[in-house]
């Protein structure tokens, strides 16, 4: 019997998952709607503070994402005209540091040749304007799902109260106050360190002159939500513009590598395990896992929202006895030592 209990919860999981993979375009618009409306949480507790109506409350959420996305597009914009102009720059370079990987790893010249690469660079064309269109509808089911949650946030309590029994409805209420609120210290913190990473990205780029710094600091800034692996392909792209900025010469390339690895080493492996860690604790084995498990499953939005999924599993499961030894087994251990030290 407990066999075939195994095998049935296997048999689920991955049901379960391929349902998620599956249904993507609809859950991934859905769970970002749900952390953007965390995020937005200090603007809604202005709104009702200054006792705006429900409506106008948010319309002001709305105003206010819809400006920060207006900014970030105009900034993209005028990135994307500026690395085109780079390119065409530094396409002499790229050539020859191509030939110089090619006679360094053994490969023949007439190798490149065979590649057709007017019918590669049209298929890649046409794959990024099907990734333009899919983003911008989820982009578009993601704004309807945040709307009907701002509308329908007032009257949740009310609803868990005429839905469950009175000791229930409060323990719903308190796990839902718990998730919310360590969610939003959670991407408060993690927004505040990435932007200090990029900040201090920007600086060290600006010392040793390279181009586009603002777009790199902008992609750090982004990739530094993703635990472990986003600091390090963060540094891969500045680094290659060095590169070809200043060769033949690889005095700055380097220089630059060593200083943001510096700048990650300092902030990824220092600050951030302290502050992150101590507000979740989550085993670093755990969200080594869950990136990898949500990536695989929803790609770069998985990565990104990998450690908050992980937080509420573990959030859920400290509320429900049955279940508590496996939020045990998911924090990191620094509450259970610090309570034996006490004891």
């Amino acid at each position: 019997m407990k066999i075939m209990l195994g095998l049935m919860s296997v048999l689920c999981a991955i049901a379960v998952c391929t349902v998620l993979n599956l249904t993507s375009g609809v859950f991934i618009p859905l769970v970002i709607a749900w952390f953007l409306l965390q995020v937005f949480r200090p603007v809604i507790a202005l709104g009702r503070k200054i006792r705006l109506p429900q409506i106008l409350n948010t319309i002001l959420v709305l105003a206010v994402f819809f400006g920060l996305c207006f900014l970030g597009v105009k900034f993209c914009t005028t990135q994307v005209v500026a690395f085109n102009q780079a390119f065409n720059r530094y396409y002499d370079k790229l050539s020859a540091v191509s030939k110089d990987m090619m006679v360094m790893l053994r490969i023949p010249e007439d190798v490149m040749s065979r590649f057709d690469w007017v019918n590669i660079l049209g298929s890649s064309l046409r794959n990024i304007s099907g990734l333009a269109f899919e983003l911008s509808s989820k982009f578009v089911l993601m704004v309807v799902f945040l709307m009907f949650m701002l509308l329908e946030a007032p009257y949740l309590d009310k609803k868990i109260d005429h839905a469950f029994s009175g000791s229930n409805a409060v323990k719903i209420k308190k796990i839902l106050a718990t998730v919310s609120d360590q969610i939003s210290r959670y991407l408060g913190t993690m927004t505040l360190i990435s932007m200090a990473t990029g900040f201090c990205a920007w600086i060290a780029l600006r010392i040793f002159d390279v181009e586009l710094a603002e777009g790199w600091a902008v992609l750090t800034f982004v990739l530094n939500f993703i635990p472990t692996v986003g600091s390090i392909i963060a540094t891969i792209p500045p680094v290659l513009m060095a590169m070809f900025q200043f060769s033949p010469s690889y005095f700055r390339p380097i220089m630059v590598l060593l200083s943001l690895w510096a700048i990650q080493l300092t902030i990824g492996n220092i600050i951030t395990p302290k502050v992150v860690g101590d507000r979740l604790d989550l085993s670093p084995v755990l969200i080594l896992l869950s990136l990898l498990f949500w990536g695989m499953i929803w790609g770069i939005p998985g990565a990104i929202l990998s450690v908050p999924i992980a937080s509420i599993i573990k959030i859920v499961c400290e509320n429900i006895p049955s279940l508590r030894s496996i939020a045990v087994m998911m924090g990191s251990g620094r509450e259970t030592s610090a309570k034996e030290e006490t004891v």
